[in-house]
């Protein structure tokens, strides 16, 4: 054999070694593409912790997951029955049910109590995306809810496991939110619950559309959802000061409040949430109110308030409430009611979470909405003798 045809042998072995690489390296996605007709078709990679949704067997949604000692390793299930709540192993519940096999859901993340919104086992959200669960697949709130919302009974879904591709949309953004405390992190940040503080919290200060779009380094990075999305501003975004609305810029906040707030840019998130658009009144109010915040990210108040002229705040005369005519040994001595002086804990001190935790009449009317609770401190319940945090 002369040497060109060794040449020539050399290249076509060459060739055939590349094509049969490739073969093996693209053969999971390359199955998950053969599987997938019409309609949706679900795909989970067991050992990267990511769920792909297939519609006409393209990828339209990825989310990620835990999966646990006992989820399948391979094969292809039909889900079923669906339910808003369900009771789990290990004496907890989950939130947005739909069963795929036997005892495996996809669920949220485990509650310590059936319909307490609240009592999220924060540590477990962190471990979105590690084998966490006992079989079932984990989810946050709001892709949980995805599913239960969007994918009807008898949607196959697929196990498999590919260590080198967590799937054909990449790797979802996980979230962490054990450090911000038990008044957030007892809550899924994702949940539209209206009582949950985190939805208090965001406001109107967050739009998924604008955030993708104004901010492009994002773009690639993660395969971004709305959940995600959200869940990146609130871990990040803020800290970064990063916008997410046309409506709210962190920038603009700073140069009016800075001398309250200093670099805290999650205060001027919550102070906007608050008491909405800049003007006299809401630099005065600033001044006097504290503003419930994720532990760890409270602010100091080390610099000094510009000098003005403030303007003094009307107090209310209350109406005497008439005297029960009915015998009760504990009926005080009748007094004429004096109004409630402006006192250091009216102007710095209130504390929405732990005034409705105080007060469960007022949480069950309002939840831990921060508006709602500041109005009936400010106009009912200082004259009531009510503890303001």
């Amino acid at each position: 054999m002369n040497k060109r045809s060794e040449t020539r042998t050399g290249i076509i072995k060459v060739i055939f070694v590349l094509i049969v690489a490739v073969s093996i390296f693209l053969q999971p996605y390359a199955a998950i593409r053969a599987g997938a007709g019409e309609g949706y078709h679900i795909y989970i990679n067991v050992v990267a912790n990511v769920v792909t949704v297939y519609y006409d067997g393209d990828p339209v949604r990825t989310m990620i997951t835990s999966t646990g000692t006992a989820t399948p390793l391979s094969g292809t299930y039909n889900t079923s029955q669906k339910f808003d709540w369900g009771y789990l192993n290990g004496d907890v519940y989950g939130q947005y049910c739909t069963r795929i096999y036997k005892g495996i859901l996809f669920h949220s993340v485990p509650y310590t109590k059936a319909y307490n919104y609240g009592s999220l086992k924060h540590g477990q959200f962190d471990l979105l995306g590690t084998p966490a669960s006992m079989g079932c697949m984990r989810l946050c709130v709001g892709d949980a809810k995805w599913i239960y919302d969007n994918i009807p009974s008898n949607t196959p879904v697929t196990f498999y496991s590919d260590e080198q591709n967590p799937g054909p949309l990449g790797m979802p953004y996980s979230a962490k939110i054990d450090d911000f405390g038990e008044a957030f992190s007892g809550w899924d940040p994702t949940d539209l619950n209206p009582a949950n503080p985190w939805k208090a919290f965001l406001g109107s200060c967050f739009n998924s559309d604008y955030y993708l779009e104004n901010n492009p380094d994002l773009k690639g990075m993660a395969p971004w959802t709305d959940v995600s999305l959200k869940l990146h501003w609130l871990t990040c975004g803020i800290k970064e000061g990063r916008c997410a609305s046309s409506i709210f810029n962190i920038e603009a906040y700073k140069k009016q409040l800075n001398y309250r707030f200093g670099n805290n840019n999650y205060a001027y998130v919550a102070y906007y949430n608050t008491w909405g658009f800049l003007g006299a009144s809401d630099v005065q109010i600033a001044s006097r109110v504290t503003l419930t915040l994720p532990k760890g990210y409270e602010y100091e108040n080390k610099a000094e308030k510009p000098a003005a002229t403030p303007t003094p705040i009307p107090t209310a005369t209350p109406t005497p409430t008439p005297k029960d005519e009915t015998p009760d040994e504990t009926v005080l001595p009748e007094a004429t009611p004096t109004p409630v002086p402006q006192t250091s804990a009216d102007q710095g001190m209130f504390n929405a979470v732990a005034y409705a935790d105080r007060y469960p009449d007022l949480k069950a009317l309002y939840g831990y909405d921060p508006i709602a609770l500041w109005n009936h401190y400010d106009t009912v319940g200082r004259y009531e003798g009510r503890i303001p945090y």
